[in-house]
This record gives structure tokens, sequence and C-alpha cells, in this order.
């Protein structure tokens, strides 16, 4: 698979996920057994825009990733959310604050970052 499907399935998990967690926040807690509340929905809300502002610089690093610093920081902060976001997640699954329900998200999220990275980089060393 290459770095150009990797970003492009990404960022269509991350329009997905911005989608849920903007119009259906109540939904998204439920997953994860979590009952929704206005103050709940709001922080969703805010953290849907958050994850939607990714989207436009992934989708515009597919064709370039990796060919100068500039799509490279992209990717990087691309990275950063998944891992972070995911340690976020597993924190809350070990303290019983989610379910296993957020385990799944949690590994796809460190696959999507490992290969990203994996892939830059072998595209940058190949240049």
């Amino acid at each position: 698979m290459t770095l150009k499907n990797i970003i492009t399935f990404t960022v269509l998990l991350l329009a997905t996920s911005a989608i849920g967690l903007l119009f259906f926040p109540a939904k998204m807690l439920t997953v994860v057994g979590i009952v929704g509340n206005d103050q709940l929905n709001f922080l969703l809300r805010v953290s849907g825009v958050g994850v939607a502002s990714l989207i436009p610089g992934a989708w515009a690093v597919r064709e370039s990733a990796g060919s100068s610093p500039l799509p490279r920081a992209v990717l990087i902060g691309l990275v950063i959310y998944m891992f972070l976001s995911s340690i976020v997640d597993f924190l809350a699954y070990k303290q019983s604050i989610v379910n296993g329900a957020s385990i799944p998200s949690i590994a796809l999220r460190i696959l999507l970052g490992i290969a990203i990275l994996l892939l830059a980089f072998k595209d940058t060393s190949k240049k």
C-alpha cells in the first residue's frame, strides 16, 4: 500500500469521526459506554472541530508527502495526533472511563500512525 492510499484512508476516517463528533456526539459517547449530557456533547463537538481541521492539510499532502519539509511536518502533526489520542483513549480504558469498544480505534490509530511514519520516511530516503 502506498503512502497516498494510507493518507486517503486516514482522511476518510478523520472525516467520518469529525461528522460523528460534530453532529452525533451523544451517539459517539454511547459507543464507548458514556452517557452524554449537554457539557459532554459540547466538548465532543469542540473536539470534532479539531479533528475536522486536520483534514485539509492531510488531504493536501497526499501527492507530495515526504517530498519537502512542509508535507513531512503536516504528516508528523497527523501522526502525533494519532499517537496522543490513542494514549488518552487507552488511559481512559485502563481507568474504566470507557469500555472495550475503544480498543479497535486505539489499535487502528497506532497502526496508521506507524504506517504513515514508515512510508513517509521511506519515501524521503529514496529522494
